[in-house]
Parts: C-alpha cells; sequence; structure tokens
C-alpha cells in the first residue's frame, strides 16, 4: 500500500493548505440540470469533469457490465485525485515557477492512460480525446514546458493506478458449481452467473468483501419470505403506469448504466456548486471508490446465500425489465445507488433530501421491477450505510488524501 503523498505526517501538514474537505458545504452559483442530461462545454468547470464527461461516453460505446464501468470510474476518478494533489502540492512547497508541473497536463495524461487500460479497444478514441484536450491547453496560453512536465507526472501516477488494478483480483476466475435445491437462485439457460468472485475483488476501503456480509435473509417458504414474496407479486398483478415508468427510468442497462448515471449527478453537482479541481477531483472518487466497495461487499453476499429471485420462485410475477443473472439477495442497486448517493449527500448537505430521494426511489424501482424482494433493498442499504461510514472515516483520517491500493 502507497498513500497519495509519501507519508501520513506529510499529509497532515499540507492539508490545511490544499483544500480537499468534501464535506465543507459549498455554495451554489448555478441551478444544475436535469440528471441524465448532457454537459455541455460552457457549463464544465474543470478537466476533471471534461474526462469524466468522456468516460461515461466511453461506456456507452464499449457497452461494459455494471460493475467494469463503475471499476473503471473508480480507478479513474481515483488516479485523477492523485494528479491534482500532487501537482497542488509542487506549488507549495516550490517557489521556483519553473519546477511546476501543470495540473492540466497531469489531469489529461492520467486520464487517458488509465481509460485507455480500462477500455483497450477504445485507444484511437482516447488518444484523440487526449490531443484535443493538449489544443485546448495551449489555446489558453498553458506553458508547453509546463504541460509537459504535467503529463509526466500525470503518466507516473496512471502506471501505478493501473498496476494497483490489475493486482485488484476483478478477473479472478471462477471454478465453483451452482448449487442447488429450495429456494436456490438459478442461471439462466446457457449463461453463467454474473461476476461470483467480485466478492473477492480488493476493496478501496474495506478490508475485505466480506466484511460488510449480510445476514441471513428470511429462510425460504418461512413466514416472513412469503410475506416478501406476496409483496412483489401484488406490484406485478397491479403494476401502475407511474411504477412501470419508475422501473423502467431506474433500470439503466444501457448507455452510461448506472454507475454513469451517478458520475453525470455528481459532476451536475460539481459544476452547480464550482468546485475547484481539487475539490471536484476529491468528491468524484470517493463517491465512485465507495460505490465500487458496496458492490463488492454486495456480491460477496449475493453468492454466499444465493437467493432465488421473486419470478424464479413465483412464475406468475411478471418482470417490467430484465432479469440480472445473479442472485437476488441484496439488491446491487441498493448498495450501488445508496453509497453514491450518501456520498453526494455528505458532499453537498443542500442537497440531502435529493439524494436520499433517488436512492430510496432507486431501491423501491426494483420492487415495481419484481426484480427483488424488499428484504434485499433493506440489506442493500444497510451496506451502503456502513460502507459510506467507513470511506468517509478513512477519508477523513487522511485529510481527503485517498490512497491507491
Amino acid at each position: 500500500m502507497f498513500t497519495v503523498i509519501s507519508s501520513l505526517r506529510r499529509m497532515l501538514a499540507i492539508a490545511t493548505s490544499v483544500t480537499l474537505w468534501a464535506c465543507d458545504a459549498p455554495t451554489p452559483t448555478a441551478n444544475p440540470g436535469a440528471p441524465g442530461s448532457q454537459l455541455t462545454p460552457s457549463e464544465r468547470t474543470s478537466d476533471i469533469v471534461a474526462w469524466n464527461e468522456f468516460a461515461r461516453s466511453l461506456i456507452v460505446t464499449a457497452k461494459p457490465n455494471q460493475q467494469e464501468a463503475l471499476r473503471a470510474l473508480a480507478y479513474l476518478s481515483l488516479a485523477q485525485h492523485r494528479a491534482v494533489v500532487e501537482t497542488a502540492t509542487q506549488i507549495l512547497n516550490t517557489d521556483d515557477p519553473r519546477t511546476r508541473a501543470s495540473q492540466a497536463g497531469a489531469i489529461d495524461a492520467a486520464s487517458a492512460a488509465v481509460l485507455v487500460a480500462m477500455f483497450p479497444a477504445q485507444a484511437p478514441a482516447i488518444q484523440d480525446e487526449l490531443q484535443s484536450a493538449e489544443a485546448r491547453s495551449a489555446e489558453i496560453g498553458e506553458e508547453r514546458v509546463d504541460y509537459n512536465s504535467g503529463k509526466q507526472v500525470g503518466a507516473n501516477i496512471a502506471a501505478k493506478t493501473i498496476a494497483a488494478a490489475k493486482a485488484d483480483n476483478y478477473t479472478a476466475v471462477w471454478n465453483g458449481t451452482v448449487p442447488t435445491g429450495a429456494g436456490i437462485w438459478f442461471s439462466s439457460v446457457g449463461k453463467p452467473p454474473v461476476l461470483p468472485m467480485l466478492g473477492q475483488m480488493r476493496p478501496f476501503f474495506m478490508t475485505s468483501g466480506d466484511q460488510f456480509r449480510a445476514a441471513l435473509p428470511p429462510a425460504f417458504n418461512s413466514p416472513a419470505y412469503k410475506i416478501a414474496l406476496a409483496e412483489i407479486r401484488a406490484f406485478s398483478d397491479t403494476r401502475t403506469a407511474e411504477q412501470d415508468s419508475i422501473a423502467k427510468f431506474w433500470a439503466m442497462a444501457t448507455g452510461t448504466l448506472v454507475a454513469g448515471y451517478w458520475n453525470e449527478v455528481a459532476s451536475r453537482l460539481v459544476d452547480q456548486y464550482r468546485l475547484d479541481p481539487v475539490r471536484a477531483a476529491h468528491v468524484l472518487a470517493l463517491m465512485n471508490m465507495t460505490a465500487m466497495d458496496a458492490n463488492i461487499a454486495c456480491h460477496d453476499t449475493k453468492y454466499t446465500y444465493w437467493v432465488i429471485r421473486p419470478s424464479q420462485a413465483d412464475p406468475d410475477i411478471t418482470p417490467a425489465i430484465g432479469l440480472p443473472n445473479h442472485p437476488s439477495y441484496p439488491s446491487n442497486h441498493a448498495c450501488l445507488s445508496g453509497a453514491a448517493a450518501l456520498i453526494l449527500a455528505d458532499a453537498f448537505p443542500a442537497q440531502r433530501k435529493e439524494m436520499e430521494r433517488q436512492m430510496l426511489e432507486a431501491v423501491e424501482s426494483r420492487y415495481y421491477a419484481g426484480l427483488h424482494y424488499r428484504f434485499d433493498g433493506d440489506a442493500g442499504l444497510k451496506i451502503a450505510r456502513q460502507v459510506a461510514s467507513l470511506a468517509l472515516d478513512m477519508d477523513r483520517d487522511l485529510r481527503g488524501f485517498l490512497r491507491i491500493p
């Protein structure tokens, strides 16, 4: 393990000079656009937002699964955070302008390299975006020496970030078998279960994927289970147009996916509150990394209990959207959306009610859709709260200097 700055002592020493506290309440200067709409160049407050917007476009083109998309955004924003901290630290520690590395150069180089590692088939488009970023830098008068020095800083950061990603166990091969029996989830015909090894991926904040493993769910066909199943059957039988619309909105199985949705919500808030690049990078990194950890914990629990989906238990339940090919308990949406919303609520206190509203609607949408029992959502939200609390505590201990594993 190594930290963004070489030692905790040094991090604490400069923390008061570099503004990193996401929990400080910033002041909005503009109304945010509706989540899901595109940012225009005039709305961008930093290169951080521009590169995150570009990353979301790669998700649309490359069509990764939900977890791949979230993992890519987590490592991207972590590298960006380190880039702005590293360059800000250089400025604080030198009186000679000739030795200062450009922040834009560091962000551009780090972002491009990490995105190539995450989306290798999109490398030509990423290189084109990097060249465009370099051109924009030249247009605003960025000194070439400074910019190239920043690019070297960014390249070094990217190399460390990519090395960490390669060693995180995400690509571990599963050699197990799906268990069988009453109340046990079963895979779609001819399809392997989705990421049964994700729970063993190295997390960013947790010590391991099982740190917040959910408690045993209601036993199949127990009174509590039958009540939970009956509720989802009732939604299926009487689904209103509004409920159907909510279920379909939060499905997010295409486009930028759930990870991209929350990334854009965060980017909108960064713009609305006009955060500087250091704080912008910090908010995005903390949110994406926490959401990734929550997803890891969620899959650890899923493949511990292998709980059957409601529509598998009762074939008369008709899902409003496609059925994900992994066990029911707990809800991935509750884990991911819950973690993302909680981090944003902490970063932007004035937005807390709206973040909580979206979080709860996302979770409720899965009941309307016929995909999850209510105990799935409850367990997922508990995981989200536990992981978010841990991440915020660790972040405050490090004064906002997030670590690369």
